[in-house]
């Protein structure tokens, strides 16, 4: 009489077990990656997003209004990464700072990990200003780029955002330069 076993013997197990461990292997570094990548663009679609908010409300009031660097949120700050945060705000009196706290009309907070967004010039790096015609205000006219990378920098994740003279955005596909200014 021949019986029949249920179950793995310990070879078919260890082999199993190899099997896995070697998959795991090759996928680990591609789904970390894709992480990467997929937060990387959520945070400058957040950025662009603040920005054509910005140009927008500008137009509909028909005012100036200001995006500028933000720590706390309740105010503008020094920080020249934008990655610390940001707001908007109505700035009628082309004002460096947050006249009144009703004039904010959005807030952003920090980016949770250490990419970093910065702007190509001394203007870009810590405000940008839309007049009532949805333009960049008189002194930022030439605008310029922001450049999100994450650390270690890897050069085929990093984004750029571009803003022209007229308040008009262009994004580069990841790991393409910035065009020139």
């Amino acid at each position: 009489m021949k019986t029949q076993s249920s179950g793995l013997t310990l070879l078919e197990t260890m082999v199993v077990i190899g099997l896995a461990a070697i998959l795991a292997t090759i996928a680990i570094p591609s789904f970390v990656r894709f992480m990467t990548e997929n937060r990387m663009a959520s945070e400058m679609n957040s950025f662009e997003t603040a920005l054509m908010l910005a140009r927008s409300e500008a137009i509909k009031r028909g005012e100036e209004v200001t995006l500028c660097t933000s720590t706390s949120g309740t105010g503008c700050s020094t920080s020249s990464s934008w990655n610390a945060g940001w707001l908007i705000f109505t700035n009628p009196q082309n004002e460096s700072d947050v006249p009144d706290p009703a004039d904010i009309i959005r807030t952003h907070g920090s980016f949770s990990n250490t990419d970093t967004l910065v702007g190509s010039n001394t203007t870009l790096n810590q405000v940008v200003s839309f007049t009532g015609l949805g333009i960049l205000v008189p002194g930022e006219l030439t605008g310029g780029n922001f450049n999100l990378e994450t650390q270690p920098v890897d050069n085929s994740l990093t984004r750029c955002l571009t803003i022209g003279p007229g308040g008009q955005l262009a994004a580069s596909e990841p790991g393409q330069p910035c065009p020139a200014e």
